[in-house]
């Protein structure tokens, strides 16, 4: 088991090399500065050995002089270049959080949608926040102190060496005290930290879930519940912690038992070995010798916890690195989709899991220019079929075909361009108006933005915002009314210029007369384009050239509202169950 937790440790160390690469310049020039502030913390103990033995002990006050302002300056060098090693230091870890952080999240934004399924947010989020941070602690204030810290140790070594050879030898017959107590406590530290990790990403999600759906759980009375899960979160948190803290108590204490322990061997050998030749400039020197050797193994110590906490932090980090991922663009080539597009589904089967089949052998084929809706009861699987058609997930069995070409073929941007979606719920960015309409794409100029707003009809309650197309939307567009949103939606898609649009039931959440307003605005962006259009609202698609009733995965019927509703079948009965809930 120990064997298999160092080469963790060290697979994972090997991983992060290449970041400490980039800034090895940085970084030996921290530690330069660090050896500095190290010999002049060293130096100043054997100047005051000096100043009293030699300086003092002779009444040599103009040699005490010069070795006060040697010791002065000793002090001003250590102070400046330690101000410099902790900026260097600091602003290493700050580069490394900004490389890291930065491919960790172009990795979430490349994992396919199967991953978000099955991932909390919380999580994530702890990846992106939290483990990183652990990680740059160690990477910037860990590796860079360990070698100072080790560095100052051995000059320490030296220094009591060369002083009195023998005090020297007694003060280190504590050391593997020292050592024992930090191989006892390692153990239960390593563990507190990984139960610390795991407890805050327990938190992380139930905030995450709190926050976004607080609305719901205000209108279900669901507040009391929601403080127990939490409360539960943040016990674990407390335990965990607290066993970590626990460890601690007993560390610390046990270093100054061991450090006291050096001290009275020394005065017991000064009393009993050296005797009368021992000076009082040794004693001074190697009682702060002993203060400052046992600091550094006490970082070190410490900086072995914080390993410990970075080597957790790392799993999860690394974990999420090497997700893979299950949509993958294809290698751009120089054809584009036409406009209005073909679309043909191609015995398409899909299941989100295994034995749990959504769509069993799909076929239809939309023609240029066609308007296509898909009806049927929950479950059916249309949210799935249109899913597919830009590629969140990939078909299991079967091929979609865009244009004639394989979407699987087609370099995901391209496609996704050509494909305009226009959901049930609009999610809006933090941004202005014309951000979100444009999504700041390079091709959507201002003209177009304010073209696509008039066609579908957004310009007249545009006009009527105070910064108009430059108004804040707000944290998910929760200043603009759920009709507002829609009409931004729609012209975000219009804006596009799309080969194909999707409407996922686009007027459901919108009153009557704001859908009124935009039943002109959809139909200019459908014209001269083709559409698949998921309808929940039967009266919403009277129009439309074609229609596909799905059922558990199957197309069961397939022609336009008239023929359909004169036929015995599922869309009869869902039309006719639709028309009698509006009648009441």
């Amino acid at each position: 088991m120990e064997e298999q937790r160092k080469t963790l440790e060290t697979a994972l160390l090997k991983r992060l090399i290449p970041y400490v690469d980039r800034y090895v310049w940085l970084g030996i020039g921290a530690l330069v500065c660090l050896l500095i502030v190290d010999a002049a913390g060293v130096l100043q103990p054997y100047l005051v050995k000096q100043a009293i033995d030699v300086d003092v002990a002779a009444g040599n006050l103009p040699g005490l002089a010069r070795t006060g302002v040697l010791m002065a300056l000793v002090m001003i060098a250590g102070y400046l270049f330690q101000v410099i090693s902790g900026y260097g230091i600091q602003y290493l870890g700050q580069r490394l959080l900004l490389d890291l952080r930065m491919d960790l999240f172009r990795k979430v934004l490349s994992l396919s949608s199967d991953f978000f399924d099955r991932t909390p947010v919380g999580n994530t989020l702890t990846n992106l926040s939290n483990d990183l941070e652990a990680l740059r602690e160690f990477i910037a204030e860990g590796i860079v102190s360990i070698a100072g810290d080790m560095l100052r140790v051995c000059m320490i070594l030296v220094a009591m060496l060369l002083i009195n050879f023998t005090l020297a030898l007694v003060a280190f017959i504590t050391i593997p005290l020292f050592l024992t107590a930090t191989f006892l406590f390692r153990a239960s530290i390593r563990a507190g930290f990984r139960q610390v990790r795991k407890a805050n990403g327990e938190i992380n999600v139930a905030l995450s879930e709190t926050i976004s759906g607080v609305r719901e759980i205000h209108q279900f009375g669901y507040e009391k519940e929601a403080r127990k899960s939490f409360a539960r979160a943040n016990t674990s948190y407390r335990t965990a912690y607290m066993k970590v803290v626990n460890a601690y108590a007993l560390f610390f204490p046990a270093i100054e038992i061991v450090t006291n322990a050096s001290m009275i061997l020394i005065l017991l050998a000064a009393h009993f070995w050296v005797g009368t030749m021992l000076r009082i400039g040794e004693i001074f020197a190697f009682f702060a010798y002993i203060n400052m050797f046992f600091w550094p193994l006490r970082q070190l110590a410490e900086k072995f916890n914080l390993l410990q906490s970075a080597v957790a932090a790392t799993e999860r980090i690394f974990k999420l690195m090497d997700e893979k991922t299950t949509v993958v663009s294809p290698v751009a080539d120089a054809r584009t989709v036409a406009s209005p597009a073909e679309l043909v589904f191609d015995s398409v089967r899909f299941q989100y899991a295994p034995d749990a089949p959504v769509l069993r052998g799909i076929s239809f084929r939309v023609a240029p220019g066609e308007k296509v809706a898909i009806v049927g009861p929950t479950g059916s699987g249309k949210t799935t079929l249109i899913s597919l058609v830009t590629r969140l997930y990939d078909v299991r069995e079967g091929r979609i075909l865009l244009d004639g070409q394989d979407i699987r073929s087609i370099p995901l941007e391209t496609l996704r361009t050509a494909v305009a979606t226009v959901p049930q719920d609009v999610f809006l960015f933090t941004g202005t108006v014309s951000e979100n309409i444009a999504l700041y794409r390079n091709s959507v100029d201002w003209r177009t933005i304010e073209y696509a707003a008039q066609e579908v009809r957004a310009n007249r309650f545009i006009a009527k915002l105070p910064k108009g197309y430059g108004e804040q939307v707000g944290e998910e567009g929760k200043r603009l009314s759920e009709g507002q949103q829609q009409l931004i939606g729609l012209s975000r898609a219009f804006a596009r210029n799309p080969s194909l649009v999707i409407l996922d039931e686009a007027t459901s959440n919108i009153d009557s007369e704001t859908e009124h307003l935009i039943s002109e605005g959809i139909r200019r962006l459908l014209q001269n384009r083709t559409a698949l259009i998921i309808a929940h609202r039967l009266s919403t698609i009277r129009t439309v050239d074609r229609i596909l009733v799905l059922h558990q995965g199957r197309i069961l019927q397939e022609g336009n509202h008239e023929e359909l509703v004169r036929r015995e079948g599922l869309y009869r009965r869902l039309y006719e169950m639709q028309s009698l809930m509006l009648a009441k």
